[in-house]
């Protein structure tokens, strides 16, 4: 699941992993990198207030996800069985993403990823446009997750704004509270773009 911010990404994420767990029966563990501040620790939150807006996680270090596989270890002998799915939120931030994905699903696992497509300057964000390799591949599907503009067209960019004031290209990528809005290639402003 792929999208600007507040095109409900992670609602649609913890659509699915309840839908696993509660029609098919599944265990599905839920990730999340510590470069995520929204829902506090050990805890994945939709901002939609509809439907499925927060379940438990394993949180791990956005630069180490190969850290939880003893937590996912543990869990599939403690359950008796071998864990279906595992679904990352924020995979935007995961160093290591298309590696460590490619390694679940030749183990067998179903993987859901959510995730920011760009970042606020428009360039994609991590590693989560590679994984359309990894989609077509195994058979999986991307889902695009919309969002809309004030001004009610699709939104295709996630404006930060910094004082209620759209940041400038050369501030940090990562930065902790900041607010954002979905904007349409009209709206979407990036003062200090270099070309």
């Amino acid at each position: 699941m792929m999208g600007p911010m507040r095109s409900n990404k992670t609602a649609e994420m913890l659509r699915r992993c309840e839908m696993r767990r509660q029609y098919a029966k599944q265990d599905v563990v839920v990730l999340k990198p510590s470069d995520d501040t929204k829902g506090g620790p050990g805890l994945v939150e939709s901002r939609n207030p509809n439907g499925h807006s927060k379940c438990d996680a394993i949180e791990f270090q956005s630069t180490n996800p190969w850290e939880v596989m003893p937590a996912i270890h543990d869990r599939e002998q403690k359950i008796g069985k071998r864990v279906e799915c595992i679904a990352i939120d924020e995979g935007q931030f995961v160093e290591g993403l298309f590696l460590f994905s490619k390694n679940l699903l030749d183990a067998g696992y179903d993987v859901l990823v959510a995730g920011l497509d760009l970042d606020f300057r428009a360039i994609p964000f991590g590693e989560m446009l590679n994984l359309t390799w990894l989609v077509n591949a195994y058979g999986g599907s991307i889902t695009e997750c919309m969002a809309y503009c004030t001004c009610g067209a699709r939104a295709l960019y996630s404006q930060r704004l910094i004082d209620g004031r759209p940041a400038a290209y050369g501030t940090p990528v990562k930065v902790p509270g900041d607010s954002y809005e979905p904007r349409c290639s009209e709206h979407f402003v990036l003062p200090g773009k270099p070309h």
